[in-house]
């Protein structure tokens, strides 16, 4: 998953074909699919950079004892 997460237009272009089935329309399911897998993306990227920030702050805090 982190790979997918990683990379936004493989997870769409994989997201795309479920949602053209269960939505009907390739267009609509293309634009969902993208806007989805951006969304992934933006939320793992938030998610790695707050574990950096907690790690970076808690060795600083190791240096300082």
């Amino acid at each position: 998953m982190k790979l997918l997460a990683r990379k936004p237009l493989l997870l769409a272009f994989l997201l795309a074909f479920p949602l053209w089935i269960a939505l009907g329309n390739l267009i609509v399911a293309a634009s969902a699919a993208l806007l989805l897998a951006f969304l992934i993306a933006m939320c793992h990227a938030l998610y790695t950079l707050k574990q950096s920030a907690g790690n970076s702050a808690e060795q600083a805090h190791h240096h300082d004892d």
